[in-house]
């Protein structure tokens, strides 16, 4: 579920938001409840597999995952390049102890570590980072640093470009778009600062002479409704709520929208609800009661799933080079004479 921000909560100060990304990487999963960034979906995670070993990458180097939390996808590009060295950093130090204990074969460090800057890599990633920096000018700079002169950068993100079904579902809300949170929809979670589009991001780092070179994106439309209909039934009303409406005819469509996206989350809900009781860290007699119910009404929610889920993955597959999705995955080159 996305909470609000305390009111003097300020994640544009790079202390606070140490202490911010701590407190949230040193809570367990609980009930129904997953661990921070403790997993990512299967698929998910082959998507970005495959984008790295399509970047034609030397066959040995040194990798750098920026932002890397507890690790995860650290470890996802260790087993992507085979011949590389593959470090993370993050400015949690929860983050990077559970890292270090469950990731042995990376190297993890804290940002702030006396000769971290001075290491050059070949390769940077980032996945969701950039729009929870503290100062995005401060960041890029930071990120550059860390590269060698001819170096590659995959940055993962959410995509503020118009036409997405996230942004055209803002538009019939009243502040859906929030310009004094860097464009954020009114949904994010409560640590994103901004949303970014394709142009926003290319002119920061055309700065340090990176060029973009490949751009892809995801859930324009199917891939929106997959992980809505996924979430907190919570955050799904919340998302739909015709209250909120700019006006009659937007209040009608939320409605109209509504009416889909809340009828999919609760068909899908016996298949959501296995998962994060599988992934759940609690132990008691609920878990096992709720599980029951649902493997009683799986039959029924796995067409539906599947089908959504199949949808989803079909839209990746065909419609990846337009520009109008809610996820970016922008490939940025420097070749050594630019630097």
């Amino acid at each position: 579920m996305v909470r609000q921000a305390p009111a003097n909560l300020d994640l544009h100060s790079k202390e606070e938001s140490e202490k911010f990304y701590d407190g949230r990487y040193a809570r367990q999963g609980g009930f129904l409840t997953s661990e921070y960034m403790a997993e990512w979906d299967e698929g998910k995670k082959q998507r970005i597999f495959d984008l790295i070993r399509k970047l034609n990458l030397p066959a040995a180097g040194e990798a750098l995952d920026f932002g890397c939390g507890s690790g995860v996808l650290t470890e996802l590009i260790r087993e992507a390049l085979p011949g590389y060295r593959v470090y993370g950093t993050d400015l949690s130090h929860q983050a990077l102890d559970k890292a270090r204990e469950r990731y042995p074969q990376c190297t993890f460090f804290h940002t702030s570590e006396a000769g971290s800057s001075t290491k050059k890599f070949d390769f940077l990633f980032t996945h969701h980072v950039l729009e929870h920096v503290y100062d995005m000018q401060a960041v890029a700079a930071e990120i550059t640093r860390y590269m060698q002169p001819a170096s590659t950068m995959l940055h993962i993100l959410p995509c503020g470009n118009e036409g997405s079904f996230e942004y055209n579902l803002c538009l019939l809300r009243k502040n859906g778009i929030n310009p004094e949170k860097g464009g954020a929809f009114f949904f994010e979670d409560e640590g994103h600062v901004r949303r970014l589009k394709t142009v926003e991001v290319n002119n920061i780092f055309s700065k340090y002479n990176y060029k973009l070179v490949e751009d892809y994106y995801s859930e324009q439309h199917l891939g929106a409704v997959n992980w809505i209909t996924q979430s907190n039934p919570l955050l799904v009303l919340k998302m739909v709520n015709p209250l909120y409406g700019r006006n009659v005819k937007a209040k009608m469509e939320l409605l109209k929208v509504g009416v889909l996206l809340v009828g999919l989350n609760l068909l899908r809900m016996p298949i959501t609800l296995t998962k994060r009781i599988n992934l759940s860290q609690h132990k008691g007699w609920k878990p096992y009661l709720l599980y029951a119910a649902s493997l009683l009404l799986y039959p029924l929610a796995y067409p539906i799933d599947r089908y959504v889920r199949q949808a989803a993955a079909a839209e990746w597959r065909t419609r990846q080079k337009e520009g109008n999705g809610s996820e970016m995955y922008l490939v940025y080159s420097r070749a050594g004479s630019d630097a």
